[in-house]
């Protein structure tokens, strides 16, 4: 089933109990990341309905008392990661309707989730179609169907120029990519400032892509907050990482920009209104921020890991070991 068509059938089953009361967006790691984007428009755009999100784990073992028959949870797992197959088993025992997001109709979430949402993923990964851009896809038919909300067209449309972006910014930034990476390949801290939309992405560069696969330590921080403590950390060679959002949030990681640009040094910037050109326009921009931005910030920390020769897909302990 299309996604279309699983929200069509869920808001049927929503009428006859009443209506639905809130979605929960539930997964680990990258997964956790990649729902952001639907968390993020539904929080800001749901008039009649709320969202939350929950690290699969704990969604399992401090289960909210609000899941029951009128809560949709949307849960996300490439393969099959044990606490996130619980997590939808959780929701089923519940009562909620479960929509289970992953990488094939094969996978151990396929087979316990209600509903499954399949997404593209690997070398060849179509990102217009990606567990980000299917997060979203979720919210705006929630929106539309339930709501009917006014962008919703303007939303679709914007899916034909993901792919061309993202092609276009990782062609662009190879060379700035590439000298930024010579330049910190030897660095063991990096900061990454991000806000409102692309919060999701600054926690997938700081979790996965530098300490998961560069063994890098890094420092996730919402740009909104780095000026209520963390910035008295900041220096001319503490390297850092902005990443400024396409939207309303903007003007946060503005004024971070500013305050770099004087007592910063070591830091880059990565663009979602730079990358858009205006291609996706700004009624809706902000909402596809993280799914450009994911891919974009991974291939930099791809150029740092050509740096340092150390693969991206190296482990010390992540399904080598019991944990």
């Amino acid at each position: 089933m299309e996604v279309k068509e699983i929200i069509a059938e869920i808001k049927e089953k929503m009428a006859a109990r009443g209506g639905l009361k809130h979605v929960y967006f539930v997964g680990c790691g990258g997964s956790k990341a990649a729902i952001f984007p639907g968390l993020y428009l539904l929080q800001s755009e749901a008039k009649n309905f709320s969202a939350t999100t929950y690290t699969s784990n704990e969604f399992v073992h401090a289960t909210p008392a609000q899941l029951d028959e009128r809560c949709l949870a949307v849960i996300c797992s490439l393969k099959a990661t044990p606490e996130t197959v619980k997590a939808v088993e959780t929701a089923n025992a519940a009562g909620a309707i479960t929509i289970a997001m992953t990488g094939s109709m094969e996978t151990g979430m396929a087979k316990v989730g209600q509903y499954v949402v399949t997404y593209s993923n690997g070398e060849d990964q179509v990102y217009s179609n990606s567990n980000q851009a299917n997060a979203l896809r979720i919210g705006f038919e929630l929106l539309h169907q339930l709501e009917g909300w006014d962008k919703y067209e303007l939303a679709m449309e914007a899916y034909s120029h993901i792919d061309e972006i993202v092609a276009e910014g990782k062609e662009n930034c190879l060379p700035a990519a590439r000298e930024w990476a010579q330049k910190v390949k030897d660095e063991p801290v990096f900061f990454v400032l991000a806000s409102g939309p692309s919060f999701g992405v600054a926690y997938s560069m700081c979790s996965c892509h530098f300490m998961e696969m560069q063994w890098k330590y890094a420092i996730c921080m919402h740009s909104g907050e780095y000026f209520h403590g963390p910035f008295e950390v900041t220096d001319k060679k503490l390297p850092m990482v902005l990443i400024m959002s396409e939207g309303r949030t903007r003007a946060l990681d503005e004024r971070c920009l500013k305050f770099l640009k004087t007592y910063g040094e070591n830091y880059i910037i990565i663009d979602f209104k730079e990358l858009n050109k205006g291609r996706i326009p700004e009624e809706v921009a902000e909402f596809f921020n993280p799914v450009v931005l994911i891919p974009i910030e991974r291939f930099y920390v791809s150029q740092l890991a050509e740096a340092t020769g150390h693969s991206m897909d190296e482990r010390r302990y992540m399904w080598k070991v019991e944990y």
